[in-house]
């Protein structure tokens, strides 16, 4: 009969050695990291907020009155139109919320300023922040 040799206790450490190893090699590469870059974050938060924007209107018809409507657990009574005229906004459509807080500027640590565009008539986010980029426009171009 054939004797079945198991694993010494060295070789099973060396397993979990190894095993440990492994996942400290990549788990940084998976993990998800907001960028360290205030630029790069700016960019994230501005893209980030603009989608919200578009949602929430293509969700209830009308923009939000202010960028804490995004944000909020009960929908707004009122929103405002494309040329910024208030109008009364349907709870039923409201799916938010749509960002978890209200976006700040991570260049000027100010909240992002929400206008109305006056040749489109869109409500548009950007950025407070006095200064020019690394590409050479100004931030509150971005």
């Amino acid at each position: 009969m054939r004797w079945i040799r198991g694993m010494t206790i060295v070789e099973i450490l060396s397993l979990v050695v190894v095993g440990i190893a492994a996942i400290a090699a990549f788990a940084p590469r998976v993990s998800y990291r907001l960028p360290r870059d205030p630029e790069s974050r700016l960019r994230a938060v501005l893209a980030e907020t603009r989608h919200a924007i578009l949602v929430f209107y293509h969700d209830t018809g009308v923009y939000p009155l202010d960028l804490s409507d995004l944000c909020a657990q009960q929908p707004p009574s009122i929103g405002l139109d494309r040329w910024r005229r208030p109008r009364v906004m349907n709870p039923e459509y409201y799916n938010g919320p749509y960002l978890y807080e209200t976006p700040r500027c991570p260049i000027s640590g100010k909240e992002l300023e929400y206008y109305c565009d006056t040749q489109t008539g869109e409500m548009r986010v950007r950025s407070p922040a006095q200064g020019v980029g690394s590409d050479g426009r100004p931030y509150r171009e971005w």
